[in-house]
C-alpha cells in the first residue's frame, strides 16, 4: 500500500496519537494534493493539537461513519499547512472533490480551518 492508494477514496479513518500514545480515530474526507493527501478540520479540533505535539498518524479506508476497516493501515507523517495560499488551494481541492456536500459543510471563511497534510514517512522512526 502507498499514499496514492488513498487519493480516490471517499473516507479514511485518521488515527492521531495523544502524548501517552493513546490512539484517537476520526473518519474524515481526504483529497490528493501535491504528492500528499490533505484533510480539513476546525483549527480547534483535538487532532490538530495532537498533530502539533506528535506528527505520527495512521490511516485506512473506511465507510462514512468510520465503523468499517476497508483497507490495510498505513503509517505516515502528519503536519499542518501554515501557508495561507497553500491552505486555500488545498481547501479548494477538497471542495471540488466533495462538491455540494463540501460547500454546505465548509461554508464561511477559512480563517478557523486547519488543513492537515499527510505524507509518506521518510527514514525516521
Amino acid at each position: 500500500m502507498n499514499l496514492k492508494d488513498f487519493s480516490d477514496v471517499e473516507y479514511i479513518n485518521l488515527i492521531t496519537y495523544k502524548k501517552d500514545k493513546t490512539p484517537i480515530t476520526t473518519p474524515v474526507w481526504v483529497a490528493d494534493f501535491c504528492n500528499s493527501l490533505v484533510i480539513t478540520t476546525s483549527l480547534n479540533a483535538g487532532k490538530v493539537k495532537r498533530i502539533r505535539n506528535n506528527g505520527k498518524a495512521t490511516i485506512y479506508t473506511t465507510n462514512q461513519n468510520g465503523t468499517k476497516k476497508l483497507s490495510e493501515s498505513f503509517d505516515l507523517k502528519a503536519s499542518l499547512i501554515e501557508d495561507e495560499d497553500m491552505k486555500k488551494k488545498a481547501a479548494d481541492i477538497i471542495r471540488k472533490k466533495y462538491g455540494l456536500m463540501a460547500k454546505m459543510i465548509m461554508k464561511g471563511p477559512d480563517i478557523n480551518r486547519a488543513i492537515i497534510r499527510l505524507e509518506e514517512k521518510g527514514g525516521e522512526e
